[in-house]
């Protein structure tokens, strides 16, 4: 199965990043305003909705905790067999590196194509939202 593993140096106390990639306000900061929803704690549901598509995508919490690890899994949509993982190891300099490894596509495919370029775009919203604060915002209600 394909995978894919990205990381970006982000300039804000891990607990900002982890607020922002594991609450509503924080997705609703740089992902999503459109229905956003993120239940917090294991088997939680993010429910982030996309104008154009058809119902919202429903990501599981299968890890959430203090070590500042999230992991979701996809049970629906584009995102059905895969699993995210989010973590955010401190770096000595000071912030984070946000890592972002990716599995269970089942090919390499225009999908996979696209979420992998989705998501290299999407976490540079996060990373502007993370270390500034200000909404950073590609699709809103």
């Amino acid at each position: 199965m394909p995978e894919t593993a990205m990381h970006l140096a982000v300039e804000a106390e891990p607990d900002t990043v982890y607020t922002a990639i594991s609450t509503t306000e924080g997705m609703r900061g740089w992902f999503t305003t459109t229905t956003a929803t993120a239940a917090e704690g294991v088997d939680g549901l993010h429910e982030p909705a996309f104008p154009g598509v058809p119902e919202p995508w429903r990501l599981r919490v299968t890890e959430a905790g203090p070590e500042r690890r999230l992991v979701l899994a996809g049970p629906n949509g584009p995102w059905t067999g895969t699993e995210q993982t989010h973590e955010l190891p401190a770096r000595p300099e000071g912030g984070i590196t946000l890592r972002f490894p990716r599995s269970g596509f089942p090919a390499v495919d225009d999908v996979h194509r696209d979420f992998t370029y989705g998501g290299a775009t999407t976490f540079v919203r996060l990373k502007s939202y993370a270390e500034t604060g200000e909404p950073a915002l590609l699709f809103t209600a």
